[in-house]
């Protein structure tokens, strides 16, 4: 890849932010880090003393971690460090799509443990358990694995998890999962310093994501190729736009902080 000098002050001023914000996401990784098990009497120990084999704690850490894990990939992927220097590179894919998958998962712990109330935490951990087995179902089959049955049991085990938390007449199976656009709607109210809602940061991250041309056109840079021109259009180098990347890298790591937070609370000791 051929790398194109950036010697625009705002972009520089940008690259730097972007730094950051690496740095941000380091801090939430390394606070979460000794609370992988909850403490004892803490609300995440409480729930996984009642649903223990579809805990609360866990599923939630691991989206935490997943979150956390595609920021610092995003890190290694463009930041080249020497004895001399720090060089930030990046193409213009690629980078958004990591940010996608980072709001992803930041977004589905922070839905999995906004209840303040404990059976709506083990409720909505139900609910990601029947999803996994519907993606995982719909995986299996597409190789030619036999799922019918084993999803029958899987979902049948999910209905005696629910019975043995004590969740009363709630049916798993009448209830579903929000989608993610609906899931960003309803945790916008946690949104504090808001430069794009998480929403909008996530379609724009997701467009991307997707090889889609107007999220390309939104936020990329194009400077048409000198001698390509016709009747009908031109050829275009197209290259990342730091500004960008840095409002879109701003919200996911405030959502990761957000939710990292909720778990901080959840998981310690009153």
């Amino acid at each position: 890849m051929k790398i194109i000098p950036v010697t625009d002050p705002s972009e520089i001023a940008h690259s730097q932010r972007i730094m950051g914000y690496f740095q941000r996401t380091e801090e939430v990784a390394t606070a979460l880090g000794p609370l992988i098990s909850p403490q004892s009497g803490s609300g995440l120990a409480q729930d996984d003393a009642r649903c223990p084999h579809h805990d609360v704690a866990g599923y939630a850490f691991n989206q935490l971690t997943v979150a956390t894990s595609c920021i610092e990939a995003m890190r290694r992927m463009m930041v080249q460090e020497s004895d001399q220097s720090i060089m930030l590179t990046a193409s213009a894919f690629g980078a958004y799509a990591l940010a996608r998958n980072s709001m992803d998962a930041a977004a589905t712990a922070l839905w999995l443990l906004e209840p303040v109330n404990g059976t709506l935490r083990i409720k909505r951990r139900i609910l990601l358990g029947l999803d996994e087995e519907e993606k995982k179902g719909a995986m299996f089959q597409s190789i030619g694995k036999p799922w019918v049955e084993v999803k029958r049991r899987r979902r049948q085990r999910l209905k005696e998890v629910a019975g043995e938390a004590q969740l009363g007449v709630w049916n798993p199976f009448a209830d579903s999962l929000p989608t993610m656009t609906k899931t960003l709607r309803m945790l916008e109210h946690r949104h504090e310093n808001v430069v794009m809602p998480w929403l909008a940061a996530w379609q724009l991250a997701s467009g991307h994501a997707h090889g889609k041309m107007w999220a390309h056109l939104a936020s990329n840079e194009i400077e048409e190729i000198p001698g390509t021109q016709t009747s009908t259009g031109a050829q275009y180098v197209m290259t990342i736009n730091f500004g960008m990347l840095a409002v879109v890298l701003y919200e996911a790591v405030q959502l990761l902080e957000v939710a990292g937070l909720r778990y901080l609370n959840l998981a310690r000791r009153p």
